[in-house]
């Protein structure tokens, strides 16, 4: 049994499973009840370790009910507690991604704790308490249930305040755990103050943390690090405030390069975690003013997300289709359009495909990046298509207009003003090569969408369109107007909006 523990405690699973095993197996022993819940604990934690959930779960249960029956007397004191299976079951249970049954496996043991005297706890269970309490603060926090998640945690900082490394090795990742947990939680509550606060303290601990033990601290800094990022000055405020802290991008980029070294390891859980960091320093840089830096970034990160929407495309393939069209933004931005229409594409296949089976979310984003692309399209001169990718965007917005009353209607009109613009610039164009035929039927799609608009963006194109083909060519145009119409060539276009 203290065998099995002992192996355990030294990463040799596979042996202290055998040895746990044993115990519980030899014919004729006679271990007492507590003798017996001790090995089942031990044999849980190995099980958890070695990714055998169920297993674990199943014993983890058998650990409870036997601490449940067991009266322990003389040296099996020392071996382990009610309170010490129940958090392991709890934490079985959240690792499994059960929270709700966590949490409440935990909050009975909370109960347990408390109703134990102060003094019994100081001696025997403090360990429990503090794991238990900075455990039920990352499960509240992640049920979305900040205010008992803030009280758990002020709970638990008083009963670890004096704990120290000596006495609990993992304190310093505990610590680490509760400050990230608790800024999440006071910023949630909408008290950023607090929430700036305990990521600053949660970054200072983890760099002591990664000083004694990196494989451990590093991760840890990761998440701490991106908490004050975000909190202490990136989209959770506002860009002025942004704009002027330059800790925030010294975050980010301490965060990528941490991150880069950990994807080497581990990149199911820090490649997202890289990529999300690149995606706010682009952000950043953007909001600066810093563009090529900003293209810079977003390029890693479509890289990067690109790599985990091959492991994961549930997952990360809507964040590769945000990042890819956020680069086409911030190339055209700094008149880079190398790949945009390309990228442009991709961006909208994979929003095509994922409106297939969630047509919420995606139909409004598909609208959005078929704009996308039609704006490249017209900065590498191919006007037709650009044309074609705004009359479908429009076409889905007012098919979402229709079925919802309270929908957005700016997406609409930035379609509507790009379709109109590129329209008066595709007559015009036809004008100068004199193509007229060409730009009547470009006028006619001017005059028809300024006829269903009331935007005073639309009509202002309509009117300069007509006047510069009255301009440029007046007899021309009437004839192949005429032509194509059988009506004169109109006089006014102009719609008087409604009022």
């Amino acid at each position: 049994m203290h065998y099995a523990d002992a192996l355990y405690l030294t990463d040799q699973y596979d042996d202290a499973l055998a040895a746990a095993d044993e115990s519980l197996a030899v014919p004729g022993a006679r271990m007492s009840q507590t003798q017996t819940a001790y090995a089942l604990r031990v044999r849980t934690l190995v099980l958890a370790e070695m990714g055998r959930l169920d297993e674990a779960l199943e014993t983890a249960r058998q650990c409870v009910a036997a601490y449940r029956d067991a009266v322990p007397r003389g040296r099996d004191k020392s071996l382990g507690s009610l309170a010490g299976a129940l958090r392991i079951q709890a934490w079985v249970l959240g690792t499994m991604g059960r929270v709700e049954e966590s949490v409440a496996l935990y909050m009975e043991c909370a109960a347990l704790l408390r109703a134990m005297p102060l003094l019994k706890v100081l001696l025997r269970t403090l360990k429990v308490q503090v794991r238990v309490l900075i455990e039920l603060t990352g499960g509240l926090r992640t049920l979305g249930r900040y205010e008992e998640a803030i009280a758990a945690g002020t709970d638990a900082q008083w009963w670890a305040a004096d704990v120290t490394p000596w006495f609990y090795p993992d304190i310093l990742q505990l610590r680490a755990q509760l400050l990230t947990d608790l800024a999440w939680c006071h910023w949630r509550t909408g008290d950023p103050s607090r929430a700036r606060e305990s990521a600053e303290r949660a970054v200072t601990v983890c760099r002591e943390l990664v000083e004694r033990t990196p494989d451990i601290g590093e991760p840890r800094l990761a998440l701490a690090l991106q908490s004050r990022a975000y909190l202490g000055g990136g989209r959770a405020v506002s860009p002025a405030a942004e704009q002027s802290d330059p800790q925030k991008l010294a975050d980010l980029q301490e965060l990528s390069d941490l991150c880069a070294r950990l994807t080497v390891t581990d990149p199911g859980a820090f490649e997202p975690m890289l990529a999300c960091a690149l995606d706010d320093m682009a952000y950043c840089h953007g909001q600066s003013g810093a563009h090529r830096q900003a293209v810079e970034a977003t390029e890693r990160s479509v890289a990067v997300y690109r790599r985990a929407a091959r492991r994961d495309p549930q997952e990360y393939e809507p964040e590769l289709a945000r990042t890819l069209a956020n680069l086409v933004i911030r190339k055209r931005q700094v008149d880079v359009l190398d790949d945009t229409v390309a990228h442009a594409r991709e961006a909208l296949a994979i929003t095509r495909r994922l409106a297939e089976t969630d047509q919420d979310p995606y139909q409004s984003l598909t609208a959005q990046r078929l704009g996308i692309l039609a704006r490249s399209l017209r900065r590498t001169g191919d006007d037709e298509q650009a044309l074609a990718c705004y009359d479908e965007a429009e076409t889905i917005l007012r098919d979402l207009m229709e079925t919802d009353p309270g929908f957005n209607t700016r997406p609409l009109a930035v379609i509507l003003t790009d379709l109109a613009d590129t329209l008066r610039a595709t007559a015009e164009s036809h004008l100068t090569t004199g193509h007229f035929d060409d730009a009547v039927s470009a006028l006619r799609r001017l005059l028809a969408l300024t006829r269903r608009t009331d935007q005073t963006a639309v009509h202002a194109a309509c009117l300069t369109a007509f006047a510069h083909a009255r301009g440029s060519a007046p007899d021309e145009i009437k004839r192949a107007w005429q032509a194509g119409t059988t009506d004169p060539f109109p006089s006014f276009v102009y719609r008087a909006p409604s009022s």
